[in-house]
């Protein structure tokens, strides 16, 4: 398949989309520079990148208007994924009584799967257009070098329609509100510190020239700016903690705990435990820098896993990293990035830890 740098360009097409609707909305919110809704903005910005990169396609959700597929398969991937959260936290009643919540979260994952079936469908047309023999099984369709994800899917022939489509939704799905809230912290941050945003663009400004845009190669000069969003991560996971099922008995501070018992690692207060982290509550991008004389290195490199590790990592971390860390560039590349909100900004629980109040982000054009 293709490697992951090489969606870098489709990225920047999304993120200029991203952009060009931010000023847009700008005009027509009338805040003085602020974003009406941010957090429907980032959404969006993480819902067309992953399913480009899934589908091989844009699906329009920053046309103005957005296309029909786009808009449909964009409110249904927020309503399941709010309604995900209200279902969480209540008795499961839902297992003996169809409430009315719970058939509209059918609904909502019905839609899903039609709407995926239907790309799933155009992709294989496509593909059958172009001479492609989807029935032969040879080594020699099997080549993957360059591929995208979907054909490459596709071309293997070992999934039915409904495990391709299940697959691709729920890859999908876990990638859309993730990044977007880590955007959203990020964006906090930034805006909250501006010592930390004046020497993120001032390593932005050192390795781009003016009007040219980032990609992978880029990135990878950019420690401070991994730094910035590893913090965020850090700081405000987006999973409030991670759970395995142990294989054999072990000793937990002292604790027996027998095999096949669920164990969960409470990531968003190892964050803020002193023990594991010099000046937890402090935000400090440069202890992610190795170079650094406040670098992280000494302590367990499992303190921070915010993809996970091992088998069950996130299977699209490579694509979260790299699209957050071209967002975040070029978003400080072109705005001044100044926060609005007056109080601090909690934490409440859709899924995914998010902030409790909306976060009010104003976007300055830089000079």
């Amino acid at each position: 398949m293709k490697d992951v740098s090489e969606y870098s360009e489709r990225m920047n097409l999304v993120i200029s989309d991203l952009i060009t609707y931010i000023k847009r909305k700008q005009t027509v919110d009338n805040l003085d520079g602020e974003l009406g809704n941010l957090r429907d903005a980032l959404y969006k910005w993480s819902f067309e990148t992953i399913n480009s990169v899934l589908f091989s396609k844009r699906l329009g959700a920053f046309n103005d208007p957005p296309t029909p597929i786009a808009e449909e398969f964009y409110r249904n991937v927020c309503d399941m994924l709010e309604t995900t959260g209200h279902l969480l936290l209540v008795p499961p009643y839902y297992k003996y009584i169809k409430t009315k919540k719970w058939n509209q979260y059918c609904g909502y994952w019905d839609t899903l799967f039609d709407i995926g079936g239907k790309l799933i469908d155009e992709e294989r047309r496509r593909l059958l257009s172009t001479g492609m023999d989807l029935s032969n099984k040879s080594e020699d369709n099997r080549r993957t070098d360059g591929i995208e994800f979907l054909p490459y899917v596709l071309s293997r022939g070992e999934l039915s329609d409904e495990e391709i489509a299940g697959n691709i939704i729920e890859l999908m799905t876990g990638g859309v509100d993730t990044s977007a809230n880590t955007m959203l912290w990020t964006l906090y941050i930034l805006g909250k510190n501006p010592d930390i945003q004046d020497k993120l663009y001032r390593e932005v400004s050192s390795v781009l020239k003016d009007g040219e845009l980032p990609d992978s190669q880029a990135i990878q000069k950019m420690p401070y700016l991994r730094g910035v969003i590893k913090e965020s991560q850090r700081l405000h996971p987006v999973l409030i903690a991670t759970s395995r099922t142990l294989e054999q008995d072990v000793v937990l501070s002292g604790y027996h705990v027998p095999a096949k018992k669920n164990v969960l690692a409470l990531m968003y207060l190892l964050s803020r435990d002193e023990s594991v982290f010099d000046e937890a509550t402090k935000i400090k991008p440069e202890r992610w820098i190795r170079t650094s004389s406040s670098s992280q290195r000494q302590h367990s490199p499992f303190s921070f896993v915010p993809f996970g590790f091992g088998p069950r990592m996130c299977i699209g971390r490579r694509i979260a990293e790299l699209e957050m860390e071209l967002l975040i560039t070029r978003l400080v590349s072109e705005f001044q990035i100044d926060c609005r909100n007056d109080k601090e900004v909690g934490v409440t629980f859709r899924i995914v830890t998010s902030p409790d109040q909306d976060i009010r982000i104003a976007f300055q054009k830089r000079n």
